[in-house]
């Protein structure tokens, strides 16, 4: 479970429940999510995990609890007020959600020009600084069609980035890549935490890439979590933890125990 929250925790979640209809989602969450740190949300189909990003940006409200995100309580606030948190986050959708008769530049200048007063000039600035920050280039003009799957989810990681966000929320940016590209994706997420000191929350069915970048996973079962370091979880007993990574990643983790540990499990 989460600990004592902290100024370190960027995002928390205190006794959160939620059901839909009669299918329970989340009873009595709690998690913390550490501030310019990468947390991977892990679990089975169902588990909550795309839920959970939504209801950090405010998109789905808790039956009971709360969720925090920069000290603010979401609950509390009006539309207005809820508006001005949700500039502090980034939005990676699974499918990317670029608008396929936008120029690639267009998508990405899109929010800029709905949200903020900045001059054309301006906006040409900062989307050509975020297409170098997830090493695209030459794509002005392009269409969401003309390129390449992972160009593609390089472009909507330009676009999640453009307003400048504290945190970034990812769901399943490796869906539907091959190897390489799931690569490639991998050391961007690295790339932004790291530079650009983002929060980052993923959701990811990805076993490898998940603990091979995950600052703290969380592991999602029966409407609550379990989450801590992956050399943390390696020397755990609990054989749902075991059961879930399978032989692959149990040994992976094991491997990780000898290495230096940003954190204990919480």
């Amino acid at each position: 479970m989460a600990g004592p929250e902290g100024q370190s925790d960027h995002v928390v979640f205190e006794q959160v429940g939620l059901a839909f209809g009669r299918r329970p989602v989340f009873s009595g969450l709690n998690l913390a999510f550490p501030r310019q740190k990468i947390t991977v949300v892990m679990g089975e189909s169902g588990a909550g995990k795309s839920t959970l990003l939504r209801m950090i940006g405010g998109l789905q409200r808790p039956d009971r609890g709360e969720v925090r995100v920069a000290g603010e309580s979401l609950a509390d606030l009006d539309e207005t007020a809820l508006g001005r948190v949700r500039r502090r986050l980034g939005m990676l959708f699974q499918n990317g959600a670029l608008l396929d008769s936008m120029t690639v530049f267009e998508n990405i200048a899109l929010p800029l020009r709905e949200h903020t007063e900045q001059s054309e000039e301006e906006i040409r600035r900062m989307v050509h600084q975020r297409l170098r920050d997830v090493g695209l280039g030459d794509v002005d003009d392009l269409l969401p069609g003309e390129l390449s799957g992972g160009m593609l989810r390089r472009a909507a990681f330009a676009r999640s980035i453009v307003m400048a966000p504290e945190i970034l929320l990812c769901d399943e940016p490796f869906s539907g890549l091959d190897p390489p590209n799931v690569s490639r994706i991998e050391a961007l997420i690295v790339h932004l935490n790291r530079n650009l000191g983002l929060t980052v929350i993923v959701s990811s069915h990805h076993m490898a890439s998940s603990l091979r970048m995950a600052d703290q996973l969380c592991l999602m079962r029966a409407g609550a979590a379990i989450s801590g370091t992956p050399a943390g979880l390696a020397s755990s007993q609990d054989s749902t933890i075991a059961n879930f990574m399978g032989e692959d990643g149990v040994s992976y983790l094991a491997g990780l125990q000898d290495q230096p540990s940003a954190g204990d499990p919480s």
